[in-house]
């Protein structure tokens, strides 16, 4: 991996995290996230060999880890690495997982998130309950379009396109539904991925809960048959 120009990070910052990553896990609460937020985006970090690895999950990740003291090292700035390359190469990041379990793990979801809104982690309540198949109620009125790349970038479109493609599926579809909440809308994405299209329940269940790895945490996606929808679906 090249960067397009050299990183300057935040020491200071860098030097708040490695007295954070001290911190046992059991003793990390609010606080303790509160005052990583606050600083590991900006924070200097030293790469590792290799760059890129699989995580338990299968998905890539890109290793960070705190610099070591009175050593010289590549900067890497999690901030500057999104728009580099992060979103556009579908990589996670994990911090210092050689220690075992590692200090923070961030997946794709959370980078295009802070892409979008500046924050890792969003609390919404305009995203509908987390459902896996959807019915929509025939006397339901719900407004159906296409996700804005302020929802889905066209760079995550891509990512989620060549993971579709790596199962064999080519028709990949997707649209956003919008329900009435009140005086609002409750937002769901919907996707053209029904069980007939995967070997079994099991193996359909496993891929979509393999979805949530791919957007932000506060999204509510499911499956819906293709003629639900019609037109409304539109190639990823």
């Amino acid at each position: 991996m090249t960067e397009k120009e050299p990183y300057y990070g935040d020491l200071e910052k860098t030097t708040i995290l490695n007295e954070l990553f001290k911190v046992e896990g059991e003793l990390r609460d609010e606080n303790w996230r509160a005052q990583f937020f606050e600083n590991v985006a900006d924070a200097s970090f030293a790469c590792s060999d290799p760059q890129i690895i699989s995580g338990p999950d299968g998905f890539p990740y890109f290793v960070l880890n705190t610099p070591e003291p009175n050593k010289q090292f590549q900067c890497y700035v999690i901030k500057n690495m999104i728009p580099d390359f992060l979103l556009e190469q579908g990589f996670g990041v994990v911090i210092n997982p050689e220690k075992g379990n590692p200090d923070w793990v961030f997946s794709y979801g959370d980078i295009v998130n802070y892409h979008l809104r500046n924050e890792f982690y969003t609390k919404s309540d305009n995203w509908d309950m987390q459902k896996s198949d959807e019915v929509i109620a025939e006397e339901e009125k719900v407004l159906v379009g296409q996700p804005s790349e302020y929802i889905i970038p066209v760079q995550t479109r891509a990512i989620l396109r060549m993971f579709f493609e790596s199962l064999q599926i080519s028709d990949a579809k997707i649209a956003l539904l919008n329900r009435p909440k009140g005086e609002e809308f409750s937002q769901q994405l919907v996707f053209n991925l029904t069980p007939d299209k995967f070997k079994d329940r099991e193996h359909f269940n496993t891929i979509m809960a393999y979805v949530a790895w791919f957007l932000p945490k506060h999204y509510s996606y499911a499956s819906m048959d293709e003629s639900t929808l019609g037109s409304n679906f539109l190639p990823i």
